[in-house]
């Protein structure tokens, strides 16, 4: 017999091994719990998490979080578990991620608001083995750098930011808020999650981790100007962040990126990585062009 209901605390152990199982596809439930426990509220990374049980054993697990986005990890119920954490939440969904085939199950039954749709795609999901990390010549060399971003870096990279919104995450210009991005990357400069690479002390690239755990981390944010694109900048600085990673731990790295962007998967597959399947996002614009919710 199956029943859904929301997670606490007490039922940490049995998500933590549930998830263990699926750790490619679970990065972002897995670090956002890590961070903050099972636990809800409107601070990040707070979420309120729910699972599905068949005979006392957990199968399926959905979290809605603060910022809108719903997360899957639900191989058998997807959609119920979508629908069961949006209504226990009582927040509006502005994102649905998780495994693409469970992504393209539930979101037909969440009643979606069509016109608020930005990225709806599945990506080719990239995996590993932080040992087997092939280094680009130029950061082996010193002809590049690359270093933890800092404050200071800020007026570059808050740019830089507004054109990955716009064009990798596809939200329009009326919904980036440069003072939400200076928080956001002032969050990751503090974390420890942001890196830049510098060509004689000029920034070129940036990259980060959108999810991290001691043992494992997920790319994300990978960003170059285009008029520095086709120079391996974003290859090297994604090495570089994952060379710190090494030296802090961390033994496996995933990331994930659009199907199409064959320059983008050639240079994740040049440092190593593999392709391990599919995941997905649909993201929605959340701040809707009239200005109401």
């Amino acid at each position: 017999m199956t029943s859904l209901r929301p997670l606490t605390p007490a039922d940490r152990a049995v998500f933590d091994a549930f998830l263990d199982g699926h750790r490619a596809t679970s990065m972002f439930l897995r670090a956002n719990a890590f961070h903050s426990g099972l636990v809800d509220g409107p601070e990040p990374v707070h979420g309120l998490y729910v699972g599905a049980f068949s005979d006392n054993v957990l199968t399926d697990v959905a979290a809605h979080y603060w910022n809108g986005n719903i997360i899957l990890q639900a191989p058998t119920q997807p959609a119920e578990l979508a629908l069961a954490v949006a209504r226990e939440s009582g927040r509006r969904i502005d994102g649905l991620l998780g495994p693409w085939s469970q992504v393209e199950t539930a979101e037909p039954e969440l009643n979606l608001d069509r016109t608020r749709l930005g990225k709806t795609v599945p990506e080719y999901l990239y995996r590993l083995d932080l040992a087997d990390l092939i280094v680009p010549g130029p950061l082996s060399s010193g002809r590049v750098v690359h270093r933890h971003a800092r404050i200071d870096d800020l007026a570059e990279l808050i740019p830089w930011r507004r054109e990955y919104d716009l064009h990798t995450l596809g939200y329009p210009d009326h919904s980036i808020d440069d003072a939400a991005i200076h928080d956001d990357l002032a969050r990751s400069i503090w974390a420890g999650t942001l890196w830049v690479l510098e060509v004689d002390g000029r920034l070129v690239s940036m990259t980060a981790f959108n999810a991290a755990l001691p043992d494992m981390v997920q790319v994300g944010g990978v960003f170059t100007p285009v008029e520095l694109r086709g120079r391996g900048h974003g290859r090297a600085a994604v090495a570089g962040s994952l060379l710190d990673a090494r030296a802090d731990g961390a033994v496996e790295a995933i990331l994930f990126t659009e199907t199409d962007n064959y320059p983008a998967q050639r240079a994740y597959e040049a440092l190593g990585f593999e392709r391990i399947g599919k995941y997905g996002m649909i993201l929605l614009d959340p701040v809707p062009a009239n200005g109401t919710d």
